[in-house]
């Protein structure tokens, strides 16, 4: 059962849109969530949700990650604080989340669960981005990603320092300006991996990673499912 605090929070975010919020218990069955969370789900509405775990809604991989990301804010108490990651949608789209986390506690002190709110980054850069300055830099960030490029390249480019870019970036697109060149890099890795053969080291190459291994960890890490193993779901 949810205490006041966590029933007023739920009762706010019920119906707000692009704001998947949910509470776990220790366990990981699920104890509330909201529509916006349903909707991610593929079920009718949050009763839906209620009891069942990560493993019930989501496909392995994905589900995996969610409770590794769980076990962890459990275990140190460590917020999970925007973390940049890919979730499916209902439509077999994928769609960028920035992912927050914080342990839920008792009256007692002790860990009763997790707290997850995942903010949906649908609306495109470029129309989020009206400031003409970061618009510069979003488009540097597009046109080299494939490039070691810098922050302080697209700082330049805006016309900011990289404190003010940081800034920025983060109030108006909710990514600060390194998860934004790895967006365009993911994005470009997904398109390679289901419309072409390519040879995966050429993949990770045109993607801007040093090597394949590298693209690897990072395309798990943050899809939740290896290379090779989103290109054999997702080539006709």
């Amino acid at each position: 059962m949810l205490d006041r605090s966590l029933e007023a929070v739920t009762d706010v975010l019920a119906t707000t849109p692009h704001v998947m919020f949910c509470v776990k218990s220790v366990g990981g069955e699920y104890l509330a969530a909201n529509q916006a969370f349903a909707d991610r789900a593929d079920v009718a509405g949050p009763g839906e949700v209620v009891g069942r775990t990560a493993g019930d809604l989501f496909p392995a991989e994905l589900a995996a990650r969610y409770e590794a990301q769980d076990r962890a804010v459990i275990e140190t108490g460590h917020m999970l604080t925007n973390e940049l990651e890919l979730i499916t949608r209902p439509d077999r789209s994928v769609g960028w989340f920035l992912t927050s986390k914080s342990r839920w506690v008792d009256d007692a002190g002790d860990p009763a669960g997790v707290v997850s709110v995942s903010v949906d980054l649908r609306t495109p850069v470029d129309a989020a981005a009206p400031h003409a300055r970061l618009a510069a830099a979003v488009d540097v960030a597009r046109r080299r990603f494939a490039e070691p490029i810098e922050v302080a390249d697209l700082a330049a480019a805006a016309e900011m320092t990289v404190a003010q870019l940081e800034r920025t970036a983060r109030r108006v697109l909710g990514l600060s300006p390194k998860q934004l060149v790895m967006r365009f890099r993911l994005e470009e890795g997904l398109r390679l991996l289901s419309t072409t053969d390519l040879p995966m080291v050429d993949v990770a190459h045109r993607c801007g990673y040093y090597d394949q291994s590298a693209f690897s960890r990072h395309f798990r890490k943050v899809v939740g499912s290896p290379p090779a193993a989103y290109r054999s779901a997702h080539r006709p």
